[in-house]
């Protein structure tokens, strides 16, 4: 019987087939069109959600993108058969969502769509030696049981029971912003059943873990049942959870058990200590709509000299956004450079820094980052502790955390 996999084989590596390249195509603009909307496709099966009008540039255009094509029925038809998010649907295009929109579609992997041609009815009267050429490899179809268990293992489908779970959720929200809670750095030792985290800006409950076993790598796996905050639920694999945890999520921490004098009783002053200077948190009084428009914007800065007189010609200085500022909150800093402390503060927050120009001047010094967070930062750093910022979540997060 010939073996048609080494006789393919010799074919390609033939040298004659080494300059073979196929002919170059020339782009349209319906090819243009086409590759913009599996695009944003893209973006909605990957993010779950339509596309927003927001600041991020590239969500933005493929927003823009969506709103033509939705307008436009030659464009909306021309797109239709490469829409396998759904997200053409005459319901869907009489708002192009300015709110997240989730969606359970599952587009087929590679190996699907093979084993879909090679199950196509007209295949069934090819002679069995034919045949026999287009028999799945058992590698092939090893990897194609895997992917279908990846697939399940990655949908996700209404919470039936989830007000049983909404009121735990709320109380995370709060004590994340009280300090009751806070976010560490993910380790495979957190997973247990009755525990939170974030995965990709969603927060995450494990409701149930079933009998733990070994997978088919040696490690020990087991099926979980974890609730979202957004009303939905999966029967993920507890290492794809790890996974995805390593890559885009974070451990909820309980701090219950630290006292609210904890950094009172180990940062006394005493009388050996020598103060460094003043860092202080300021707030805007400008009357300009575009900065009062601006929600959690402050000033972050030090002196060594009276806070009042600082600020006494605020109005007139563009460091101040020429305005007048409020004292929101102040902390002496003791045996250490308040300039040091400050660099840390910026370099903490840089990715929210305001990005303004005033008089031909840029300000530093004024970022868009809530409060709680501000104090939070700054008991970190007294504390020594390495923290990160996530803006996305507006959540510090505890590199070093246990």
């Amino acid at each position: 019987m010939i073996d048609w996999d080494k006789e393919l084989e010799k074919i390609f590596e033939d040298p004659l087939l080494a300059d073979v390249t196929a002919p170059k195509k020339k782009v349209t603009s319906s090819d243009r069109l086409i590759a913009g909307f599996q695009k944003i496709v893209e973006f909605v099966e990957t993010n779950g959600r339509m596309p927003q009008n927001c600041n991020e540039r590239e969500e933005r255009s493929f927003y823009n993108q969506l709103k033509g094509i939705m307008s436009d029925p030659a464009k909306k038809e021309r797109c239709r058969p490469y829409d396998t998010a759904g997200i053409l649907n005459e319901e869907e295009s009489q708002n192009v969502s300015e709110s997240p929109v989730s969606y359970g579609v599952t587009t087929q992997t590679p190996e699907q769509q093979l084993e879909a041609i090679f199950s196509d009815p007209l295949l069934e009267d090819v002679s069995q030696t034919v045949s026999s050429l287009f028999d799945l490899p058992d590698y092939m179809k090893r990897k194609l049981e895997e992917r279908r268990e990846a697939d399940y293992v990655a949908q996700r489908v209404k919470c039936e029971d989830f007000s049983s779970y909404e009121a735990g959720f709320k109380a995370i929200h709060a004590g994340l912003k009280s300090g009751k809670y806070r976010l560490i750095k993910f380790k495979d030792a957190h997973v247990a059943q009755g525990r939170y985290f974030v995965e990709d800006g969603i927060l995450v409950y494990i409701a149930g873990l079933d009998q733990i076993e070994k997978n088919r790598h040696g490690r020990k796996d087991s099926r979980t049942r974890c609730i979202y905050e957004n009303g939905m639920e999966s029967g993920i694999y507890m290492q794809t959870l790890c996974k995805n945890l390593y890559s885009t999520g974070y451990t909820v921490q309980d701090m219950s058990d630290v006292g609210d004098d904890f950094l009172n009783k180990q940062f006394s002053i005493t009388d050996n200590d020598v103060e460094s200077g003043l860092i202080y948190v300021l707030r805007s009084l400008s009357k300009d709509p575009e900065i009062q428009a601006i929600k959690n914007l402050y000033k972050i800065g030090f002196t060594t000299t009276p806070l009042e007189a600082r600020i006494a010609n605020a109005k007139n200085e563009p460091t101040y956004l020429c305005a007048d500022v409020e004292v929101v909150a102040t902390w002496r800093v003791y045996n250490v450079k308040s300039s040091v402390f400050e660099s840390l503060i910026h370099k903490l927050f840089d990715d929210v820094q305001l990005q303004v120009t005033v008089d031909g001047i840029k300000p530093q010094e004024w970022f868009v980052v809530p409060f709680t967070v501000i104090e939070q930062a700054i008991m970190y750093i007294i504390n020594g502790k390495p923290v990160a910022y996530d803006k996305n979540i507006e959540q510090l997060i505890d590199l070093n955390g246990k």
